[in-house]
């Protein structure tokens, strides 16, 4: 009979609970996911047919198997970085002080089995078992990431960027994959379906680019346990001073992409929308490019991958903005 996981609660571990489980992270999927619902897909595609959509409790579902997939991620990703976050943030480590090695082990299976079954669940709804399929590869990806890839040159940044992105399109094609078996409702979208895609894909390649900055920012602030552990991260192989360009000219890349999209949010007349973007996402990314080539030690560096995050919140936010201006 398999033993209970073993998690010793006490006042001072409640933050390492959130440690765990990333609590800021798993906030900013939420958030993600419902404003993408409630900000585009309802108002655009179902405005003239209320009601027509995924039903809330499989929206529900679907964000509760993304979240079981993420935390796992998170606590198999804690298990093998032990003696690395020994080194690079000791206050931090979770593993072995909130939690068992061997009780991180069985959680994480226990997370994932959830997923798998919620999965299949909803692949049952919308009668596409390729649907189900996603969510054993993505539980499959994050243990390669954490046991192999996230030590090999470049690999790990680019995994997590693309899982970042997938929470993002996931929800989408789980909208499709309704609409694919409800015929009526497919015909009231169709005319919609291209720009949905646009403002999925726009959003999906955002997440994916500053997830990217993000993971190599951390590299950056972790490369004392890195370096002593064998990692071959960017900053490691690359060195400090080239991976600062790199990550400059991701950021111009950002910066020039959102530039784009703000040019056809004002021939469309948003004007809004175009303002928010210029006075929070432009504005953020330009003092994070500022910042990059004035950080120097850890703490800074901690300080660009907060920032990073708060850009991506605001990057969130203007699905908001985009329904009150529609």
């Amino acid at each position: 009979m398999m033993k209970k996981i073993r998690i010793n609660f006490s006042v001072e571990n409640v933050q390492a609970v959130g440690q765990l489980i990333r609590l800021p992270n798993i906030l900013i999927i939420i958030l993600t996911q419902v404003l993408l619902r409630y900000c585009i897909l309802v108002p655009v595609i179902y405005s003239r047919n209320q009601g027509s959509g995924t039903p809330l409790v499989d929206f529900i579902a679907l964000v509760a198997a993304t979240l079981l997939i993420a935390i796992g991620g998170y606590v198999i990703n804690d298990y093998f970085d032990v003696k690395i976050d020994s080194v690079n943030r000791p206050e931090k480590l979770v593993v072995n002080r909130l939690i068992s090695a061997r009780g991180a082990i069985k959680l994480h299976i226990l997370l994932n089995v959830l997923a798998m079954f919620i999965g299949f669940y909803l692949s049952w709804r919308v009668k596409a078992v390729s649907f189900g399929l996603i969510f054993p590869f993505l539980s499959g990806v994050l243990w390669i990431y954490s046991a192999k890839y996230k030590r090999v040159f470049f690999w790990g940044n680019f995994l997590v960027a693309a899982l970042s992105s997938f929470v993002i399109l996931i929800v989408w094609l789980f909208e499709f994959f309704w609409l694919r078996i409800h015929a009526l409702s497919f015909a009231d979208a169709l005319p919609f379906i291209r720009s949905i895609n646009s403002i999925f894909l726009g959003y999906a390649i955002f997440a994916f680019l500053v997830s990217m900055i993000r993971e190599i920012v951390k590299d950056m602030e972790d490369t004392e346990g890195d370096t002593l552990y064998g990692c071959r991260t960017l900053p490691v192989v690359a060195g400090m001073t080239y991976t600062r360009y790199i990550v400059a000219i991701v950021i111009v890349a950002t910066i020039l992409l959102l530039g784009y999209a703000q040019f056809i949010l004002y021939r469309l007349g948003l004007m809004m929308v175009f303002w928010y973007f210029l006075v929070t996402v432009q504005a953020g990314a330009f003092y994070l490019l500022f910042s990059l080539f004035r950080a120097h030690d850890k703490q800074d560096y901690h300080f660009l991958s907060l920032l990073c995050k708060l850009i991506m919140v605001a990057g969130i936010m203007s699905l908001e903005i985009i329904y009150i201006s529609v």
